[in-house]
């Protein structure tokens, strides 16, 4: 998995209109490597929908907030470090089901995430020295990762639904 810098830090400018049409609930929020997320994603839709499929997701972001810059202000990129995904659906009608889930939360995420996030700014034309400097740079009030599950239904030719809830993992 090559992690690729988040276009923006909300994924569909569009979600709180049709965020209550897709329950996301977890057994708990806070989470150590290792363990197991279990939930449930339910659909109230207002009506049937055809969709390509049901799925849930584990997100990992990071959040740089650079220093201003002459003639600019601070500004703040986002990179998606981890996103790890899972059907619970494929191709059908979809109405008013509830869905529960599981997903195994790897020992490594937080060492691979960040193994995940130098591999980015590699990508991006940095060289080692400096994404060096940079992490140099970097305090923990200039970095933070933000950790979710996203539940999406993923409807052709329109606005996808979904819903997501911010999880601790430490």
């Amino acid at each position: 998995m090559v992690p690729v810098p988040a276009r923006s830090y909300v994924a569909n400018p569009l979600w709180f209109f049709k965020k209550n049409q897709i329950l996301l609930t977890l057994e708990k929020y806070a989470y150590a490597p290792g363990e197991t997320i279990k939930g449930s994603v339910g659909l109230k839709l207002k009506r049937p929908l055809q969709a390509r499929k049901l799925s849930v997701a584990l997100i990992g972001l990071r959040i740089v907030h650079d220093r201003p810059i002459a003639n600019k202000g601070p500004q703040t990129h986002v990179y998606t470090i981890y996103n790890f995904s899972i059907p619970l659906d494929g191709e059908n009608t979809y109405f008013n089901e509830l869905y529960p889930f599981e997903i195994k939360i790897p020992s490594d995420i937080l060492a691979s995430a960040q193994q995940n996030f130098h591999s980015t700014l590699t990508g991006l034309g940095k060289t080692l020295e400096e994404i060096g400097m940079l992490m140099q740079q970097l305090s923990v009030s200039d970095s933070q990762v933000e950790w979710s599950v996203e539940a999406r239904l993923d409807v052709p030719l329109k606005v996808d639904i979904c819903n997501a809830q911010k999880i601790v993992l430490s």
